[in-house]
């Protein structure tokens, strides 16, 4: 039996993404994959019960028969934090390792997927720096490209972990990055002793998210043009400039939605000439119906928000950076990119893969 766990020192490196795409090579490779979350932090009910978002997607995506409870045994919340403050961690652990040895079961892997970062659980004793040696898992770390890091984040995580680090697979990589990274990171870091094993570039596409779940998300509501809401989102634009301005600041966008109060017809106007996919309106505030018609011509939707502007945009920027990958075309998309973007031959072999 093979553990893999995936972790990522920074937060928002796509290591759902990851999960998702390697468990799928995993499968059309004949392995027989579980999946693990062992603590979740992305609150979510199905089935009538307390979950998380990331376990339940990818128990649906990897067809996956074990319990919800099984595949995220600890649910972070409010009450768990509470009673940890007050008397001192629970004993969590032999929680996890009994619906791991369930979820192992006839497996070849399983795929253990960390929390937002490295560091998250510690207070609990299941960081992944604590649970990786104690479930004896090797440990693949997916990192976010970072000028401001660059191998740091690596060479820790390597101190902090030892031999149960398996490599790195450095993702988001901006194009004009790659080269740098190919040729003196990466022999930098192989050098020290940690195997690269991927590098991806930024793909937009997998930092979108479809219109009508940004709507849910930020608890909108749709005025317009409902039909339009397939159509992916992929950067967000304050609209608090003048017409002028925001005309030039749109045009050098693609795929995003303005932000603007209810009262600025001339920014929704000026967002629609720029073909912008969607207009937030913030503040409660109606637009006109010249704006509500024109936008219903041209199949661009108008979302209602109760929020302030500053709030709602930050709010829409933060959803579209953690995007779940659950469109077809994102999922294609990242086959694509392990195929062409994962040493998947050095990666079987360093975790003993057969």
């Amino acid at each position: 039996m093979v553990y893999i766990y995936l972790t990522s020192q920074q937060g928002l490196a796509g290591l759902h993404t990851m999960c998702i795409g390697l468990g799928l090579r995993f499968q059309a490779d004949g392995l027989k994959v579980g999946y693990m979350k062992p603590l979740g932090h992305r609150f979510h009910q199905e089935e009538g019960k307390v979950t998380d978002e990331d376990a339940a997607f990818m128990r649906r995506t990897l067809s996956l028969e074990e319990d919800l409870e099984d595949i995220c045994p600890v649910v972070l919340s409010p009450k768990l934090v509470n009673e940890a403050l007050k008397d001192g961690p629970r004993d969590v652990l032999p929680r996890v390792r009994e619906a791991l040895s369930r979820i192992g079961a006839g497996k070849d892997l399983v795929m253990i997927q960390g929390a937002y970062n490295s560091q998250q659980g510690w207070m609990l004793g299941l960081s992944a720096f604590q649970l990786a040696p104690a479930l004896q898992a090797r440990v693949i770390l997916v990192e976010r490209f970072n000028d401001a890091f660059l191998a740091d984040n690596v060479l820790a995580a390597g101190d902090q972990l030892g031999e149960s680090l398996l490599g790195v697979i450095y993702n988001m990589v901006p194009a004009n990055r790659d080269s740098f990274v190919k040729e003196m990171l990466a022999p930098y870091l192989e050098r020290n002793g940690i195997p690269v094993l991927g590098i991806l570039p930024h793909e937009r596409l997998l930092t979108s998210i479809n219109i009508g779940d940004l709507a849910r998300l930020i608890d909108g509501k749709i005025l317009c043009a409902e039909e339009g809401a397939d159509a992916m989102v992929e950067d967000v634009v304050v609209g608090a400039m003048s017409q002028e301005h925001a005309l030039s600041v749109f045009r050098k966008r693609s795929n995003f939605c303005v932000v603007t109060g209810g009262d600025r017809s001339d920014i929704q106007l000026a967002a629609m000439e720029a073909r912008a996919r969607c207009i937030i309106l913030t503040g409660n505030l109606y637009p006109s119906s010249i704006v509500l018609g024109k936008a219903d011509e041209l199949g661009i939707p108008v979302i209602l928000v109760a929020t302030d502007t500053f709030t709602t945009a930050e709010r829409a920027e933060m959803i579209i950076r953690s995007a779940r990958t659950h469109e077809e075309s994102k999922i294609a998309r990242l086959r694509e990119l392990i195929e062409c973007c994962v040493d998947l031959p050095r990666l079987y072999g360093l975790a003993g893969i057969r």
